[in-house]
């Protein structure tokens, strides 16, 4: 899709803000379109960020991290052209809701506007889709919370203003940070001739999940584990750069702890139900407490209701204080029938 820069002025300083977020220069997210009114990003598909072995569909937190990043850049484009300011919002909450899985190997874009700025919270709304935004992926809604632009260095405001320097810099490190797949689907899908259930089974006998979570390319790319003790079982997302999506704290993006929690919640169904197949994401609803720092991430879910079809599991979030949470989710799942 061509990018249009000069019909949409803001596309330049969204595209210049974008490529400053570790995860979005890993997963190659471009800026199409950017006013103060609407944002449109492109997602390349990639072997890497399957969630489905079996379908070759990407997994939800990516569609998260795209709708997340979208809506981001929404916030910072209107204050630009409201305020002539720049300024840093954090997620504060999103709920995604999901009306099909995207297809494989093809693109993904996802359209977000801020329709509405109050004095400390931004409001936006987006759409992800393939071939027609009427025919959509998911739909979301979240806020964001309004920082002082006080709080953008001076570094990170010559970067998205265009400043030189900074820019070839950025340019480096965005070609050391991207690079598409070269994996074929048999390099991806180990051992396909086993289905999920015997892949559970057999973790669940080692108990070795690191066999599990191998088999989704997903939780390679964000860097998952996962340990049990007895019936519970605690998710790891390791200190990784490419995780970064805030670079001044430096923080995680908010898409990959969303990714990381629905990863999570995906994870317990598939062992405590011993799954045929991968449960499929409905809803997913996401509230942030507090940033995510650039360490050490970790996660326990609770499957709260599960009947003949649907399942509903909470997760909570954490780093070095298992009581200060970092995030909470809820989430529906469609089972295998």
């Amino acid at each position: 899709m061509k990018i249009n820069s000069e019909f949409f002025p803001l596309t330049q300083v969204a595209t210049r803000f974008v490529n400053q977020l570790a995860q979005c220069r890993r997963l190659n997210i471009s800026v199409l379109e950017a006013s103060e009114h609407h944002v449109l990003l492109e997602l390349p598909y990639s072997q890497d960020i399957i969630g489905d072995p079996d379908t070759g569909v990407i997994h939800g937190g990516v569609v998260t991290t795209l709708i997340d990043t979208a809506s981001g850049t929404s916030v910072v484009s209107a204050i630009l052209a409201k305020y002539e300011s720049l300024e840093i919002s954090p997620t504060l909450d999103l709920r995604v809701d999901y009306m099909k899985p995207a297809e494989p190997d093809k693109p993904l874009y996802a359209i977000a506007e801020c329709y509405r700025l109050s004095a400390n919270v931004a409001f936006t709304r987006a759409i992800a889709y393939q071939d027609s935004v009427d025919d959509p992926i998911a739909h979301a809604v979240g806020s964001f919370m309004r920082i002082s632009p006080e709080m953008v260095g001076e570094e990170f405001r010559q970067a998205l203003m265009g400043d030189t320097s900074t820019s070839d810099e950025l340019a480096v490190n965005k070609n050391l940070s991207t690079g598409t797949s070269s994996k074929t689907d048999s390099e991806v899908l180990v051992d396909d001739e086993l289905n999920v259930h015997d892949i559970v089974k057999r973790a669940i006998d080692l108990n070795d999940y690191s066999y599990l979570l191998a088999k989704v390319p997903y939780t390679q790319f964000i860097g998952m584990s996962v340990n049990r003790f007895g019936d519970e079982m605690v998710f790891k997302l390791p200190q990784k750069d490419d995780n970064i999506g805030n670079p001044i704290l430096p923080a995680i993006h908010g898409g990959v702890i969303a990714g990381f929690m629905e990863m999570s919640a995906i994870v317990q169904l598939m062992v405590f139900m011993q799954a045929k197949k991968v449960p499929k994401i409905i809803d997913f609803s996401i509230d942030y407490l507090r940033a995510g720092l650039h360490q050490d991430t970790f996660a326990e879910c609770k499957i709260t209701r599960q009947g003949r079809r649907v399942a509903h599991v909470t997760i909570n979030c954490w780093q070095t204080n298992r009581k200060q949470l970092i995030a909470t989710a809820r989430a529906h799942f469609l089972l295998d029938q």
